[in-house]
């Protein structure tokens, strides 16, 4: 049982875009990083975190799994979006086994779903406050609620590609997870984690480890595509790439797609702007110190910049193989590098052990 605690699981992160495929192993204090993979998917095979052609997902992830030649079944993957609910609540102090019993009554009060549609999870989270300022007896939980639908068609998804699901998270935090293990463990200022992927933008607020505020919004990398082809009269691939700055003639010049890009940029700014004023409100004495953001709209040329000077605090891009050893026999560092900002929640998820909450 010991050595079932201490065994670590394959990430699998299934985006809209691709399968990202992350495998690690303990090494001295860290981790070594043993496998990582990308596998493109056919457009519109996952819409909104949902998944819509199963049979095309399930190929991908048996491809992936043979190409980076897998022998563990285990695997732990992750959702979000509107199936899924997390909200820091206060209840009155009482110890883990009382809360167990009464996060159901809880949960009805702060969810929008039948309690029995959803798997429900907690954790107490610790507080900042001396003593004296906790007369009123109460403590913080954070409260997790997934959908049971979207969490059966996910693991429904690996097992039909031959994989065992022994754990689905929530996206916020496998990104939680990656930060740890790549930032120094002092670093006790208030960090927003925001990943930004083709529909959905996930924003996780840190604080010594512990979430103070999390919130999904239905924004992402589509948004860039979609104005491109809309104004540019292009396909969905021809417009990917100039999104990423490749395929510019002298009829699509670089300043007209930099305008296009611009203005989306700007909605995302705005959509992160209005979630932070929003913690502000509900944490009046904390300051955000920095951002850093993931996911493929990270890999957007100069996203970080345009970010830090729209919220006038420090941005910087993920990299979880940062805070991995890795042989570069194996890996090269400039794959690995551009790689890196779509890598943060299959990092994330590979490092979770089996058996642990």
């Amino acid at each position: 049982m010991f050595a079932m605690r201490k065994k670590l699981l394959v990430g699998v992160d299934i985006g809209t875009h691709s399968i990202k495929l992350a495998y690690l192993k303990p090494k001295g204090k860290g981790y070594q990083l043993l496998n990582f993979g990308i596998m493109p998917l056919r457009h519109e095979a996952v819409v909104d975190g949902n998944i819509a052609e199963a049979e095309a997902i399930v190929e991908a992830i048996r491809n992936l799994i043979r190409m980076e030649k897998i022998k563990s079944k285990d695997v732990a993957t992750a959702i979000s979006g509107q199936s899924v609910i997390v909200k820091r609540i206060r209840v009155p102090r009482m110890t883990e086994q009382e809360l167990t019993e009464a996060i159901p009554g809880e949960a009805e009060q702060h969810i929008p779903f039948e309690i029995s549609d959803v798997h429900i999870d907690f954790q107490i989270l610790p507080t900042f406050l001396d003593e004296g300022e906790r007369a009123d007896n109460q403590m913080d939980v954070l409260l997790v609620a997934a959908r049971k639908t979207k969490v059966r068609d996910y693991s429904n998804i690996l097992t039909a590609a031959g994989l065992n699901p022994v754990i689905v998270d929530i996206d916020v935090f496998a990104l939680e997870n990656e930060h740890e293990v790549t930032t120094a463990s002092d670093d006790l200022g208030v960090v927003a984690l925001v990943d930004i992927g083709a529909t959905t933008m996930n924003i996780n607020i840190l604080k010594a480890g512990s979430t103070l505020f999390q919130r999904d919004i239905a924004i992402g990398g589509h948004r860039y595509t979609t104005a491109i082809q809309k104004a540019l009269n292009v396909d969905y691939q021809e417009a990917e790439a100039l999104k990423m700055g490749c395929g510019l003639s002298e009829k699509r010049t670089q300043d007209e797609v930099l305008s296009l890009m611009a203005g989306v940029s700007e909605e995302i700014g705005e959509e992160i702007q209005r979630s932070f004023e929003f913690f502000r409100t509900t944490a009046a004495d904390e300051v955000i110190d920095r951002m850093v953001i993931s996911g493929g709209c990270a890999k957007i040329r100069g996203l970080d910049r345009f970010l830090s000077n729209r919220l006038g605090l420090p941005v910087s891009v993920a990299d979880p193989f940062r805070g991995l050893y890795y042989s570069e026999k194996f890996f090269d560092p400039e794959y690995l590098h551009d790689m890196a900002p779509m890598a943060a929640v299959s990092v994330g998820l590979a490092l979770r052990r089996m058996h642990d909450r």
